[in-house]
């Protein structure tokens, strides 16, 4: 069998922060530029509005296509991930942007040129989903700030610091792979979006905190985007869990600081010692348009600065998606076989076992 060898431009890494680390960068050439738009062109044909799975399916033919560079870097991606937690694509294209919409859940990015070119490298990775709670389940969403949530723990946030977490940490459901495609930077180039890888994070632990993180006894909440309009009462908490599993060179993580506690006072300890470790080696990339980050989400946290929100048509837009490796996981919570995941969070909750 012939050996692969990956393009210079895959093993290249470039520092994107203060810290020790960086996050591994692929530059999209011109050339490499138009090939792809012309493959997001033809994808542009199939609504993915309307016919999700046809959509998919179209990108991950179409992915095929994709220049060897770019491919490689994403197929390498998926199978061993990184150790520094995230992948950067520059330079690709995003077509015209209009001006930011002023709400996150009327679907506007779904229909632009951009989803396009975020669905394709989103089908390299594995397979496209949603949740129908978040942004009406839009198979690409808008991350945007919105007036009125401008200091909470929302994706649509804007002056509060969006804390460190592993995405919908309380769902078996999650993501392997998060992408943020950037549409348009801040005015004041002030948001920047933060990883911090878990090796590295877990090495400024004692290694008596560390076995504790491996054991079942924690907790978290479902983010409070998710049960908007759900008519449940309170908080729906789900538990026990682990906060660590995997092995010592592949550990995988689920923690969201925001919502995430332990549940006796030696365990919550060790939260907050997880927390200061991964602030600690945090890293910030500064996103352009065109900019691809791609996160690895067990391996690695990731949050966002505080910015201002103007309401101009100038504000801050990426294009978020959600990747698994295995879409079979998720089948129960399925309707129909499709692509976009419906939990029961009542039955989820376990408040009233862990109410202490």
């Amino acid at each position: 069998m012939q050996e692969i060898i990956l393009p210079e431009t895959v093993r290249h890494t470039v520092a994107m922060g203060d810290g020790p680390a960086g996050v591994q960068m692929v530059q999209v050439s011109r050339e490499e530029r138009e090939v792809v738009a012309d493959l997001a062109t033809q994808l542009g044909g199939v609504s993915a509005g309307t016919d999700v799975q046809r959509y998919v399916l179209q990108a991950q033919m179409l992915g095929a296509g994709l220049p060897d560079s770019v491919r490689a870097a994403l197929l390498h991606f998926r199978h061993d991930g990184d150790r520094r937690g995230g992948l950067l694509l520059r330079g690709l294209p995003i077509g015209d942007v209009p001006p930011t919409p002023s709400e996150a859940d009327l679907g506007v990015g779904l229909h632009l040129p951009g989803a396009g070119t975020l669905s394709l490298m989103a089908g390299v990775l594995g397979e496209q989903f949603g949740f129908l709670p978040e942004l009406s389940g839009q198979i690409v969403q808008d991350i945007l700030p919105v007036k009125g949530f401008e200091d909470t723990q929302h994706s649509i946030s804007s002056r509060a610091l969006l804390e460190l977490h592993c995405e919908t940490a309380f769902a078996e459901e999650r993501a392997d792979f998060v992408g943020l495609l950037c549409l348009r930077s801040d005015t004041d180039h002030e948001a920047a979006t933060l990883i911090s890888p878990a090796h590295e994070a877990l090495a400024r632990l004692a290694p008596a905190t560390v076995d504790l993180l491996r054991e079942p006894r924690f907790v978290t909440t479902v983010d409070g985007s998710f049960l908007r309009g759900s008519g449940l009462p309170g908080p729906v908490v789900v538990g026990p869990i682990s906060i660590l599993s995997g092995s010592e060179e592949h550990p995988r993580l689920r923690c969201d600081f925001a919502e995430t506690r332990g549940i006796d006072a030696r365990a919550q300890r060790a939260v907050v010692a997880l927390h200061k470790a991964a602030d600690a080696c945090v890293q910030k990339v500064g996103l352009l348009p065109g900019d691809l980050l791609v996160v690895d989400n067990h391996s690695a946290f990731h949050g966002r600065t505080p910015f201002v929100r103007r309401g101009d048509g100038r504000d801050r837009w990426l294009l978020r998606t959600f990747v698994t490796r295995d879409l079979a996981k998720s089948i129960a919570s399925r309707a129909g076989g499709g692509r976009i995941v419906d939990i029961d969070y009542q039955k989820l909750n376990t408040v009233s076992s862990h109410s202490g």
